[in-house]
């Protein structure tokens, strides 16, 4: 009998202990904690013309506690006035109200950390200006995305926009990338140049769901998520899920399950100012090595589209460079909306789904690969034209005669150049002797192959241009054989120098190189 009171007296205990731990477990998920809604696409991603205006304004008057943050592509706005315009007036009338909240303005929301600075500087710079044509009053304190479209120099150009806050979150979407799980309530994201703007992080808890590589567990505040917060001593844990423009759920929570029934819906910059610390001594020095990339599918296509989208980054900005550089020699003004359309098509090049869905469907029988092809080739003809009509509004390029052929080098980089040009002869002077000249008129050395192309080394400064002048004349360097192929299995290459052979039959290994001064 002693025996059995013993076993009933453990299991009151363990009873009580359970109970225990469950009331402190409710006590803990009792207090108040955040989730922040919203919506996120577009035009050219996923936006349904017809209704989903109407339907956002709609629920946004059923749902008085509801809040949102937009992340819709700027240029959708012009199609909306269009397509719907009692919908786009009637959705004007709530953009200003504090339960709404703009926060990612970039005109293709592209994930930043695979393109250029300037393309982000534009993607804001467009994007803002695109929504404040249509909502003027909108303005922009958090930067919050569905994607993964972060990238460590961010807390730089944010606060040049009139940012303050930034979210490192992307709880939904994690297949596109996402970052480092680190820290609690708030950090300090530190840029590369010391710039920090307050954050609220990926926690260090946020771990992903079981089975799962492109979800976090803060994606729909379930009571684990919260518990999790919680022991991990966030005071005031908050999950996030802008849904895709087109789904139908309205408040997010209502659809799910497992939420959290505590859950307050909250802007982001409700969230900084009226709930959290608003600071904090956690200084979070965020590197590149920080953005842990997911991108999985199509590896060729990507570094095709790569390899496009880097070549028109370049064409356009060599082009605004040499654009200024005209003007300020002779006043020569490129067409601004020749530009700005470049840029456009450049930035819509960079869209996030052009990188996570490449073969999908955009445009008839169009994928995104086919559409970033066109735009890109845009892009690349309008910055070649702007080129064109620089160079040739310099005087020297209408000077040239039959005496005389000048040449100009431009360097639109920010440091001086001494490398070799070549430069493809005119007509009138292919297999004559010439001599290349700079504006003091001093012999310049100079190499032509075989009477077709003349080479040498210019000298230009920085963000400048150096010019030459080719006459007949007796050459300083005379024409050299550069190079010849020796039977079928050589190929060698020869000036005063040096002399090297290749082994063509190995792919065109070194075979010997000789330096001739030294015959070694």
């Amino acid at each position: 009998m002693k025996l059995k009171g013993e076993k009933k007296e453990i299991k009151m205990v363990k009873f009580r202990i359970t109970s225990l731990l469950l009331f402190f477990s409710l006590v803990l998920t009792a207090q108040n904690v955040y989730f922040v809604d919203g919506y996120h696409g577009g035009v050219y991603g996923h936006y349904p013309l017809e209704w989903y205006t109407r339907f956002i304004t709609d629920n946004f008057y059923k749902y008085p506690n509801w809040r949102i943050c937009l992340e819709i592509e700027p240029e959708t706005w012009d199609s909306v006035e269009v397509r719907t315009p009692e919908d786009y007036k009637n959705f004007k009338k709530i953009v200003s109200d504090e339960r709404i909240e703009f926060t990612n303005p970039a005109y293709a929301q592209s994930y930043c950390y695979n393109i250029s600075g300037e393309s982000i500087i534009r993607q804001f710079q467009y994007g803002i200006k695109k929504i404040n044509q249509h909502f003027p009053e909108v303005k922009f304190s958090t930067y919050s995305s569905e994607e993964p479209c972060f990238t460590s120099c961010l807390p730089q150009l944010l606060k040049s926009f009139g940012f303050q806050y930034a979210v490192l979150k992307c709880p939904n979407t994690c297949w596109g990338g996402y970052t480092r799980a680190y820290g609690k309530d708030l950090v300090n994201w530190m840029g590369p140049d010391a710039t920090s703007i307050l954050t609220v992080p990926r926690y260090e808890c946020e771990s992903f769901e079981k089975n799962s590589t492109w979800q976090t567990i803060a994606w729909n505040n379930s009571t684990s998520y919260i518990k999790a917060c919680l022991e991990a001593g966030i005071k005031h844990p908050v999950g996030m899920c802008f849904q895709d423009a087109g789904w139908k759920n309205g408040p997010w929570l209502n659809s799910i399950k497992n939420a959290d029934p505590n859950s307050i819906y909250i802007t982001w910059k409700e969230y900084f100012e009226k709930i959290s610390d608003g600071n904090t001594t956690d200084n979070w020095k965020f590197s590149q090595e920080d953005v842990l990339i997911g991108l999985m599918w199509g590896s060729q296509v990507l570094q095709k589209i790569a390899q496009q989208v880097r070549n028109a980054e370049n064409k356009i900005i060599v082009a605004e460079k040499m654009g200024s550089l005209a003007y300020l020699t002779n006043n020569y003004h490129y067409r601004q909306d020749s530009i700005d359309e470049a840029w456009r098509t450049l930035m819509l090049s960079q869209h996030h789904d052009s990188w996570i869905v490449p073969y999908n469907r955009l445009q008839k029988n169009l994928t995104w690969a086919d559409k970033i092809d066109q735009w890109t080739k845009k892009t690349a003809k309008i910055s070649d034209n702007v080129v064109k009509e620089a160079v040739e509004s310099f005087e020297e390029s209408k000077k040239s005669g039959n005496d005389v052929f000048f040449v100009r080098v431009f360097n639109t980089l920010g440091f001086e150049r001494n490398e070799i040009v070549s430069v493809s002869l005119p007509e009138k002077f292919k297999n004559k002797k010439i001599i290349l000249l700079d504006t003091a008129n001093n012999i310049i050395p100079s190499s032509v192959e075989k009477g077709q192309k003349i080479s040498f080394l210019a000298q230009v400064p920085s963000f400048g241009y150096a010019t030459y002048k080719i006459r007949l004349g007796e050459p300083k360097i005379k024409e050299e054989r550069r190079g010849f192929v020796s039977g079928e299995n050589e190929c060698i290459l020869e000036n005063e120098g040096y002399k090297i052979v290749f082994d063509l039959k190995k792919g065109g290994t070194i075979k010997s190189l000789l330096v001739k001064k030294s015959n070694k």
